[in-house]
C-alpha cells in the first residue's frame, strides 16, 4: 500500500526570479514507494499542488516551469542541517513534470450569492527520489516572495514571503509512513458575517492519530536578490537553493490579530482539536494568512506534522434569502429578544429578505402552555399570559433555501402602578402615601413620585408636609427590572383649617382717625379660604385683607373666622390690640404781627404738648424745624407762617398766621409851583415818603371847575399845561386827591395851590 505525506499551499506562483505578488496557497505532500535500491533506501513521491489567482490583473504571472525544492538532513550532533544535493548532483531538485493548469470552482453556498470574480486554478507537480535510511530527520522546503499587498491580518505582506516545509522523522523512515493529505480545497471566498463551517480534517491511510491545531506561518525569502541557502541570500525573491531551518514566523497585526486567532470574528474563528472543523463568523472583510497544524501520531509518538498555509477571503455576499426581524433587540445573530410592556399582544415586524426568493413563512410561538402558527408575514402575536416566551421564524422551512431567527418575548401585561394617600382633611398635617403597585412578572425596581407641588420622591412609602393649600395632582411613576414602566395620577384636595389663627395689622396704634390694613397670615390658608372679621366697634368686614377707619379714640378688638373651601372652620378673638388717641393740637404766637421792613424780624413760639417735632413753613417755601422761629422778612406786604406739629403716630395739627410789613409812610401837597424851565418845582404833585397804596387819583381843577390833569401814579405830576400843551396862566388852581395805603380807610384832600410864571 503507497504511503504519502501532503501539505496543502495556497500561495500564488510568478515566473522564477520574479516577485511572487498575490500568493493564495498551495499543496505539498509525500508518498512512502517502498525500497530504493535497496533496504537501506526508502524510495518517496513528492507532489506539489500549486495554487494562483487567474483573474486578470497587471504583472500577473503563470506557474513556475520548471519548479525547484530542497532537501536538508538533520546533523548527527543535533546542530544545523546538511543540503541534501539534487538531481545531476546540483543544489536544488528540479521538477519538470507539470499537470494544468485546472480551474478550482467556487464554493456554492445556499441562498448567497459570492461576488462574481473570484477565479482559482491548481497546478500539479510530482517528483521521485530516493533517500537513505537515517537517524536523523529529512527537511523538505519550498520558499517563494512575496504574498498579496492586500493581505489584511500581517505586517507588510507585500514584501513577506512564505516558507512551506514538512519532516520525515527517523520512525516515519523506518515504517515506510505517509503523510496525510487534507480532504478538501478551503472555499475560495467566505461571506462576511455568515457563519463558516470548514471541514479542514485530514486522510491518513494507515490510520493514524491526526491532531489539528492553528500555527505559526513561516515567511520565506524577500525582495533582494542573490543566492540562498548556501551560503547566498535568503531574503532573495527565490532563494536557490532554499534555505534550511530555523524559519522565522510572519508578524501579525497585534494584538488585534495572532496565529491563535488569525481572522477575529463574532464567535471567534476557531479549529476542533479531533474533527479539524473550522467555526465561527468572520465579522471583517479582507484577505487572512492562516496556518493548520496537522500532526500525526502512532502509539503515542509523533511521526509528522504537515502545516497547511493558505489564505481566506472574506467578501461581501448578497444574501437571496435571510431571516431578520426589524422587532426587538438582536443580541447575536438569528437571536432577538423583545420586551412587551403593559399589553398582551405584540404587532411583528419581519424585516427579512430577499423576498423574492422567500416562498413560505412560518411563524411559531408558545402561549398558554401551546404552539401557535402562523404564516402571515406580520402576525399579530397574542399571549393568554405573562411572563417568558419563545418563538421561532422560519423561512422556507425543509428547503437548502431555509434560514430562521429565535426570539424570547418577555410579556409584561400587569405593571399596575397605583397608591393610597391618607391624613385629617381639617387638621394642617402630613399626609401618607402607601405605594400599592404590583407586577406579577417582573421586579418592581424604581418608584418616582411628583406631588404636584415641586417635590420629588424616589422612596417607596413616604410621609409629606405640604405647605400651600391646593388641590394637588399627584403622579406615581414606576418601572420594573425588565425596563417596563407604568404610570397613574390622583388628586388630593389639602384645605385644612389653621390651628392658630394669625393676623399682621399695619399698626396697632395710632391717633383718630385710625385706618388700620388687617392682613390674614394664618396657617395654611389663601385666597379660596373664606375670612369675616368682626371688630369691637360693631362693624365687621369679608377678605384675606382688609382695611378699617376707627373713628373714635379707644381701645378695640377683634374676631377672625376662617372657612376652609372643604368647609372646615377656625375662630380666634383678640381683645384689646387697637390703641386709638386723640391726635396733638397745635399752639404756637407770633411777635410781633405789624414789622416795620427796617426792623422786620418776626418771632415765633411752638407751646404744642406731647409731640415730638414740629415744621415752621414761611411763605409756603422756607423750612424751619426748630421748637422757636426767628425769621427777618426782607419785602414788605403781608407774609404767611404755617406751623404744623406731629406726634408719635405721627398724627399732624397745623396753624396758619400772616404777619405784615411795611415801610414809614408820609405825604404833603405843595401850595405853589413853578414850572419855568430851571429845573426846580416844575411838577405839582405829592412829595413824602410814599409807599404801600392800594389806591392813588389826583385831579387839578381851573377856577370854573374844569378838569386840566388826572394821574393815578404818584409819581407823576402837572407840568403846568393844558392838554393841547399851551401853557396855563399863572394863578390859583383848585386839586383833588384821594389814597388808601394798606390796611388804613381811604383819604380825601381838596384844596387850592398857586401856578407861579
Amino acid at each position: 500500500m503507497k504511503k504519502y505525506l501532503t501539505v496543502l499551499l495556497l500561495v500564488f506562483i510568478l515566473i522564477p526570479g520574479s516577485k511572487a505578488a498575490h500568493i493564495i496557497g498551495g499543496e505539498m505532500y509525500y508518498e512512502c514507494l517502498g525500497y530504493g535500491k535497496d533496504s537501506t533506501f526508502r524510495k518517496y513521491l513528492i507532489t506539489i499542488k500549486l495554487y494562483r489567482d487567474c483573474r486578470p490583473q497587471q504583472n500577473a504571472a503563470g506557474f513556475d516551469r520548471p519548479l525547484g525544492f530542497s532537501i536538508y538532513r538533520k546533523n548527527s550532533t543535533g546542530n544545523g542541517y546538511t543540503q541534501v544535493k539534487g538531481n545531476a548532483n546540483q543544489g536544488e531538485y528540479s521538477i519538470q513534470t507539470f499537470q494544468g493548469p485546472d480551474s478550482i470552482a467556487a464554493p456554492s453556498y445556499p441562498c448567497l450569492i459570492i461576488p462574481p470574480d473570484i477565479c482559482v486554478e491548481q497546478g500539479l507537480y510530482t517528483y521521485e527520489v530516493e533517500l537513505p535510511i537515517i537517524n536523523q530527520e529529512y527537511v523538505i522546503v519550498w520558499q517563494r516572495c512575496c504574498r498579496n499587498n492586500t493581505i489584511t491580518n500581517i505586517l507588510n505582506p507585500g514584501n513577506t514571503g512564505a516558507t512551506f516545509t514538512v519532516s520525515i522523522s527517523p520512525e516515519a523512515q523506518k515504517w515506510c509512513n505517509s503523510s496525510p493529505q487534507f480532504k478538501n480545497f478551503p472555499p475560495t471566498v467566505i461571506c462576511v458575517n455568515n457563519p463558516l463551517n470548514f471541514d479542514h480534517s485530514a486522510i491518513d491511510k494507515d490510520g493514524d492519530l491526526l491532531v489539528y491545531s492553528f500555527c505559526e506561518p513561516f515567511a520565506g525569502g524577500g525582495s533582494g536578490g542573490g543566492g540562498g541557502g548556501g551560503g547566498g541570500n535568503c531574503n532573495s525573491v527565490t532563494p536557490t537553493p532554499d534555505c534550511p531551518p530555523p524559519f522565522t514566523p510572519v508578524n501579525f497585526k497585534a494584538p488585534q490579530y495572532g496565529y491563535l486567532f488569525p481572522m477575529g470574528g463574532n464567535p471567534p474563528v476557531s479549529i476542533n482539536s479531533i474533527t479539524g472543523l473550522i467555526t465561527g463568523e468572520p465579522n471583517v472583510q479582507g484577505q487572512f494568512v492562516m496556518t493548520v497544524c496537522c500532526s500525526e501520531y502512532r502509539n503515542g509518538t509523533l511521526l509528522s506534522t504537515i502545516r497547511r498555509d493558505f489564505q481566506f477571503n472574506v467578501a461581501s455576499c448578497q444574501g437571496t434569502v435571510v431571516a431578520a426581524l426589524n422587532s426587538g433587540k438582536e443580541v447575536s445573530r438569528q437571536n432577538y429578544e423583545i420586551l412587551i410592556c403593559n399589553a398582551d399582544s405584540f404587532q411583528m415586524d419581519n424585516g427579512s429578505y430577499q423576498q423574492q426568493f422567500i416562498n413560505d413563512i412560518l411563524w411559531e410561538y408558545q402561549t398558554g402552555g401551546q404552539t401557535v402558527q402562523s404564516t402571515l408575514w406580520n402576525p399579530l402575536l397574542r399571549f393568554s399570559e405573562g411572563g417568558p416566551h419563545d418563538g421561532h421564524l422560519f423561512l422556507n422551512p425543509g428547503t437548502n433555501c431555509s434560514d430562521t431567527v429565535a426570539f424570547h418575548i418577555q410579556v409584561i401585561k400587569d405593571l399596575k402602578a397605583d397608591f393610597s394617600f391618607s391624613f385629617d382633611s381639617c387638621k394642617a398635617g402630613p399626609v401618607s402615601f402607601k405605594n400599592l403597585s404590583t407586577s406579577p412578572h417582573s421586579a418592581i425596581q424604581t418608584w418616582s413620585w411628583d406631588l404636584g407641588d415641586g417635590f420629588k420622591s424616589f422612596e417607596q412609602n413616604f410621609n409629606l408636609q405640604y405647605i400651600h393649600p391646593d388641590e394637588y395632582a399627584v403622579r406615581l411613576d414606576i418601572s420594573d427590572n425588565y425596563g417596563c414602566k407604568n404610570n397613574t395620577t390622583k388628586k388630593i384636595k389639602w384645605f385644612p383649617a389653621p390651628d392658630v389663627i394669625v393676623f399682621r395689622p399695619s399698626t396697632n396704634e395710632g391717633c383718630v382717625p385710625l385706618t388700620v390694613n388687617f392682613k390674614n397670615v394664618s396657617f395654611p390658608t389663601d385666597s379660596s379660604y373664606k375670612f369675616h372679621w368682626i371688630f369691637s366697634d360693631s362693624t365687621s368686614a369679608d377678605g384675606i385683607t382688609v382695611n378699617h377707619t376707627f373713628d373714635t379714640i379707644g381701645e378695640y378688638g377683634l374676631s377672625l373666622q376662617v372657612r376652609s373651601p372643604l368647609g372646615c372652620f377656625s375662630e380666634g378673638r383678640f381683645d384689646r390690640i387697637i390703641k386709638v388717641y386723640p391726635p396733638p393740637s397745635a399752639v404756637a404766637s407770633l411777635d410781633p404781627l405789624r414789622l416795620n421792613i427796617n426792623n422786620a424780624t418776626v418771632k415765633g413760639y411752638d407751646s404744642t404738648l406731647q409731640t415730638i417735632g414740629r415744621t415752621w413753613i414761611v411763605d409756603g417755601k422756607d423750612y424751619y424745624f426748630d421748637k422757636d422761629l426767628f425769621y427777618t422778612f426782607e419785602d414788605t406786604g403781608y407774609h404767611s407762617i404755617r406751623l404744623i406739629v406731629s406726634d408719635k403716630f405721627l398724627c399732624t395739627d397745623t396753624i396758619d398766621r400772616e404777619v405784615y410789613v411795611f415801610r414809614d409812610f408820609s405825604l404833603y401837597m405843595p401850595n405853589a409851583f413853578t414850572p419855568n424851565g430851571d429845573g426846580l418845582n416844575e411838577l405839582f404833585q405829592p412829595v413824602g415818603q410814599i409807599n404801600d397804596l392800594l389806591s392813588y387819583r389826583l385831579a387839578v381843577y381851573d377856577r370854573w371847575g374844569g378838569l386840566i390833569f388826572e394821574t393815578s401814579d404818584p409819581k407823576s405830576g402837572w407840568n403846568g399845561k393844558f392838554s393841547n400843551a399851551k401853557d396855563a396862566e399863572g394863578g390859583v388852581y383848585i386839586y383833588t386827591l384821594e389814597f388808601q395805603r394798606n390796611r388804613y380807610p381811604l383819604t380825601r384832600e381838596k384844596n387850592i395851590f398857586t401856578l407861579i410864571r
